[in-house]
């Protein structure tokens, strides 16, 4: 239940918003018995929905989460990418890899969990500011409830308010790039004509210049159907996808929307620097987001769990300066901070790579058994370990002169 806010009060941890990695980073703090405290500035948990919502099997563990099944809408066990001429690559497993979930409803179990450890959770409530004292120190937040200013005072705050990412300046951080920020917009479509446990990927500057569009289903005749882009308008792409795309036209002009959903996909990886006195960033609003596919539960989930802990440890060390909350940063990036490296770097390949020369690596791979290799070994989350294998594999060898010879001789 939520509680009431008094004028001026203080709490251990402040939580700016009300998204996974917020709660993950509550229910860490919690756990060390620290008073801790979310401000969400929607009325609802998990409001409005920005996600496409696939979550791996093995990242629920890492997370060591059991999702409820009223969070779960659908399983799929593979994947099937087409290159921008639409040869395809069919990706799949016997067994299930990954569920489609509903982000309200999962966003809402977690934020329950941090209650159920006596986390207080504020709805509608709009953090306006940081609150500033000497030598940058950070006091904690000012907040419109209700038409009310309020005043939170706390000794570390957590910003967890996603891309906009407004107080990571006010901490002396530098914000994730504009360039690496891809609006996107999402249908809700039913009637389709779809292969329910395969989600579906398109790649090609025609249909989504700068990222990829994907159908990813929600049970035997739903999908989520999104397209994001750093060039022009994603709905316009998105129209065209379900109306002229040759292949996913098929299965999708005859289909309903029922909602239309709009937000951003981060594919530049995280900020220089994400803490500061009295301050640690968490979640997109520092980039902690796969820059493959955009994806933040599960990477964004275990950093901000590492959040949570160094900010209670702070506190019973009565050390919240940025010397002791720099911890937090080398922590992360001592377990992550290769992949995000390699997903980034990925990333920036996949965008300056022409078509064609795409469509002949999609070639290749499919004639160097290399689909193989992924099905044994891929990790949806930590992808740097595929690619560590594929390019020590003794198929990579032929691989690269094949890919070579390809582009030498179309």
């Amino acid at each position: 239940m939520e509680k009431k806010l008094k004028n001026s009060s203080s709490t251990d941890i402040a939580i700016i918003g009300g998204g996974p990695s917020s709660a993950f980073a509550a229910i860490e703090a919690l756990k060390k018995k620290r008073e801790v405290e979310i401000f969400e500035e929607h009325s609802k948990i998990g409001v409005p929905i920005q996600c496409a919502g696939l979550i791996s099997l093995s990242g629920f563990k890492r997370l060591k989460i059991r999702v409820p099944k009223d969070c779960i809408q659908n399983k799929v066990r593979g994947s099937i990418i087409y290159s921008p001429n639409n040869n395809k690559i069919i990706i799949k497993r016997k067994s299930t890899q990954a569920l489609v979930i509903d982000r309200g409803n999962l966003d809402n179990y977690l934020i329950r969990s941090a209650e159920n450890l006596d986390g207080k959770i504020h709805t509608k409530a709009r953090v306006l500011e940081l609150l500033k004292g000497k030598n940058n120190s950070i006091l904690g937040i000012k907040i419109n409830k209700d038409g009310k200013i309020i005043e939170k005072h706390s000794k570390i705050v957590i910003d967890g308010e996603g891309v906009q990412a407004r107080f990571i300046r006010q901490a002396g951080l530098r914000k994730v790039k504009r360039s690496y920020i891809l609006p996107a917009v999402q249908y809700e479509m039913s009637k389709v004509d779809i292969i329910h446990d395969f989600v579906e990927m398109f790649f090609g500057r025609k249909i989504s210049p700068g990222f990829f569009s994907y159908i990813i289903p929600t049970s035997e005749e739903t999908a989520r159907v999104a397209v994001a882009t750093n060039y022009g308008r994603p709905i316009d792409y998105l129209k065209y996808f379900i109306k002229k795309h040759p292949i996913a036209s098929k299965k999708l002009q005859k289909g309903k929307i029922d909602k239309i959903s709009a937000g951003s996909i981060l594919i530049g990886g995280p900020i220089k620097k994400t803490y500061s006195n009295q301050f640690l960033g968490i979640g997109d609003a520092v980039g902690h987001v796969k820059p493959t596919t955009g994806g933040g539960v599960v990477l964004g989930g275990l950093c901000a769990k590492i959040a949570g802990e160094i900010a209670a440890e702070s506190i019973d060390k009565n050390d919240t300066s940025e010397n002791f909350l720099m911890k937090y940063d080398k922590i992360w990036r001592k377990r992550f901070g290769k992949e995000f490296q390699y997903q980034k770097l990925l990333r920036l390949l996949i965008n300056n790579v022409p078509d064609k020369i795409l469509d002949k690596g999609f070639e290749v791979i499919s004639k160097n058994n290399i689909v193989e290799l992924v099905e044994e070994i891929g990790d949806m989350d930590l992808q740097s370990s595929l690619l560590k294998k594929v390019l020590f594999s003794p198929r990579i060898f032929k691989l690269l002169i094949s890919f070579i010879y390809a582009l030498i001789f179309p």
